[in-house]
């Protein structure tokens, strides 16, 4: 997951609050962005099942390293010069931010891997992005949202060999004539070393309207809580052992920058 500090809005900056860059009061990282991840992961793998944290996930291994903020880029997100309750994470004239984490997990015995990167600001065109891949014995599923998808999120499976593409191949298009019901019009596209899942405009939900459903949701739950899955309680509890563990392990050891998984 990619975000960044510097967003303008408007021609203007999004003004953020210093305490934003306070990490023992906004959290880390692995504790902000990281939450989503880890539900993602338990969405994707273990739809609709309860997870024990006690006894499915292990916490392997952790590491995180600061995104250094010039003072100038401080006054120009912040609005204000850099604050003595920042001073002691002050380096070399910079605040260090420490919201890198990469984190290593199993989950039932599959091996897991977050990584949390905050750049300073996106590319021209671009913004916020997730890249992430599942890998299967057969195939790699794939979402991208880098500089060829020109920023839009898409879905790949892309086969372990050349020899496993026709069984691949076939799987897929079973799949999506399956879900053809619940999500008309996706497809598939043969592009050779990959297959790229075709999704229609009409079906793509972008942020606002898919907050808009959360809230939603959400909001069932609060007026009636016999509408929220067994799931949730206990996966809860899962997503912020992850966080919270991987936090604690990254701070036993000094900052150590990790090799970039996501694609610019």
């Amino acid at each position: 997951s990619v975000h960044h500090l510097m967003k303008v809005v408007a021609g203007a900056p999004n003004i953020r609050p210093t305490w934003f860059f306070d990490t023992d009061e906004q959290g880390e990282g692995l504790n902000d962005i990281g939450t989503h991840l880890v539900d993602l992961v338990q969405w994707t793998l273990f739809p609709d099942q309860a997870l024990d944290y006690r006894k499915d996930l292990r916490v392997l291994s952790a590491q995180r390293w600061p995104t250094m903020i010039p003072r100038d880029q401080f006054k120009r997100v912040t609005g204000q010069d850099i604050p003595a309750a920042l001073s002691a994470k002050v380096k070399d004239g910079a605040p260090q931010y420490f919201c890198n984490p990469l984190v290593s997990y199993t989950a039932r015995g599959t091996n897991v891997k977050l990584n949390v990167i905050w750049d300073w600001e996106a590319p021209a065109g671009g913004g916020d992005s997730h890249f992430a891949y599942y890998r299967g014995t057969r195939a790699k599923i794939e979402i991208r949202q880098g500089t060829a998808e020109k920023y839009r999120p898409e879905l790949y499976v892309v086969p372990a060999t050349p020899a496993d593409k026709p069984a691949v191949l076939a799987a897929v298009q079973k799949k999506m004539a399956a879900v053809q019901s619940a999500h008309p019009g996706v497809g598939v596209e043969d592009r050779g070393a990959e297959l790229r899942i075709t999704i229609p405009d009409r079906l793509r939900i972008g942020h606002e309207d898919h907050f808009a459903q959360v809230t939603q949701r959400f909001l069932r739950y609060v007026r009636d809580r016999s509408t929220l899955p067994s799931w949730e309680r206990p996966n809860m509890l899962a997503k912020y052992y992850v966080t919270t563990e991987g936090t604690a392990l990254a701070r036993k050891s000094p900052p150590r920058v990790a090799e970039r998984i996501a694609p610019r």
